[in-house]
């Protein structure tokens, strides 16, 4: 199969029960200390896709690049200058170019203060 077109499936079972899904460009993703939530962005593709959009790791954390302001930051008490290391709780056995998948339950802070949370994978439906 060709790595464009591999399938990931969309959801995932933990053994402690719930689902967790993987995410894609688009998701939604709000911060603790901003006033509104944000997309994540991904300017090219790692060449795994899930519903025709291109999968996320959990090295695309990049202020301004993979992850936008969210508006006002309480803590700044103005415009949010996002500064964030990368995601934790990626899926450490499936990797999209050789990092962990990113997934809903992953979050990552910002050294402002914030932390960032996953509030929709941006698979749709």
């Amino acid at each position: 199969m060709s790595k464009g077109l591999y399938d990931m499936g969309t959801n995932l079972s933990p053994a402690g029960g719930g689902e967790f899904t993987y995410v894609v460009r688009g998701a939604q993703t709000a911060c603790d200390k901003g006033s509104k939530p944000s997309n994540l962005n991904i300017p090219f593709s790692h060449g795994v896709f899930l519903k025709n959009q291109p999968q996320l790791n959990t090295m695309d954390y990049v202020p301004n690049v993979n992850i936008m302001p969210y508006g006002t930051c309480s803590v700044l008490d103005g415009p949010c200058q996002p500064a964030t290391s990368p995601w934790a709780g990626g899926k450490t056995d499936v990797l999209i170019e050789t990092q962990p998948a990113l997934l809903n339950r992953c979050t990552t802070a910002c050294a402002v203060g914030g932390k960032i949370r996953i509030t929709n994978d941006g698979q749709g439906g």
